[in-house]
């Protein structure tokens, strides 16, 4: 008699059919629950290690802190797709997420730590393998409506008002003999900068550029060259640039670029380069330009 009850105790919960269902009689997944649901909810304000009882975690401590990600486990007890939710809720501190015991984290690369600043929120799943790379990064997104901005490049410079040409920056491109310039750095756009993770990048940049040369005999009646600006980060070409013509003595040039580069930590370099881009026929020639105005920022959110 006991044993009839149990199998119908077992059939009227759903336990011996193929899904089980909560407040409904049709579940179509291996569980459906017709209702709400409800994980642990934790405000920490130290460092943890997370464990099988945690579930959303909010950082909400008074310094910069770390949340370890549980060990691996093989066998019974393997916690293959546990997700973990944590969001640093302070307002001026750090907080790192970190994978223990050389575990990785994948997060389009391998990492051993995330960094969530202030307002950032993350969700972590295990992937249910014991070495190497045991965790994923499936989501980590600011949260606030706005955040602050960290400006690493602020470049301003220009030739001072009612001022001639002659106290412009200047530089030199030439085609031929005896040595081509066919591209120069130009003046005031050189810098550095370092980053202490890696971020996207805004990149904008703009600059005024005069032919201040005046054209030897022969050289008028040479067909139209073409001048490449494009921005370099740490010596390599960004995809940034613009190609303009010249169209004589007298011209003015002007560039404008703009886009988003993602970085990564540590120090970078940074400049716009001038390029002789194509120049039609085999005239020999010399120009000088002056860079009458440049500017060059870099932002990330932080």
């Amino acid at each position: 008699m006991k044993q009839i009850f149990l199998i119908l105790l077992l059939y009227s919960t759903g336990m011996m059919s193929q899904n089980t269902g909560i407040f409904t009689k049709n579940p179509g997944s291996s569980l459906a629950v017709n209702g709400s649901f409800a994980g642990d909810y934790k405000i920490v304000t130290g460092n943890v290690i997370l464990n099988d009882s945690d579930s959303y975690i909010a950082y909400n401590g008074n310094t910069d802190g770390i949340i370890q990600l549980p060990v691996a486990i093989s066998g019974p007890g393997n916690f293959k797709g546990r997700i973990y939710r944590i969001k640093n809720t302070t307002g001026n501190w750090n907080l790192t997420v970190a994978a223990q015991n050389l575990e990785k984290i994948n997060a389009v690369t391998e990492v051993s730590s995330i960094l969530l600043p202030p307002g950032f929120y993350a969700e972590f799943i295990s992937k249910g393998t014991t070495t190497g790379t045991t965790w994923e990064l499936t989501m980590r997104v600011p949260v606030r409506l706005s955040l602050p901005k960290a400006k690493v490049v602020d470049i301003a410079y220009s030739v001072p008002r009612n001022s001639s040409t002659i106290t412009a920056e200047r530089f030199t491109i030439k085609n031929g003999n005896p040595q081509p310039i066919i591209d120069a750095i130009l003046p005031h756009s050189s810098t550095s900068f370092s980053l202490s993770e890696p971020q996207s990048v805004f990149l904008n940049f703009t600059a005024g550029i005069d032919n201040i040369a005046t054209l030897q005999p022969g050289q008028q009646t040479m067909p139209t060259i073409f001048y490449r600006c494009e921005l370099y980060i740490d010596n390599v070409a960004t995809g940034l640039f613009q190609i303009v013509p010249l169209d004589g003595e007298g011209s003015h040039l002007r560039f404008s670029l703009f886009g988003v580069r993602d970085l990564p930590a540590g120090q970078h370099t940074i400049h716009a380069k001038f390029s002789l881009w194509f120049a039609g026929g085999n005239n020999t020639f010399t120009t000088q330009f002056g860079v009458m105005s440049l500017l060059l920022s870099a932002t990330y959110t932080n």
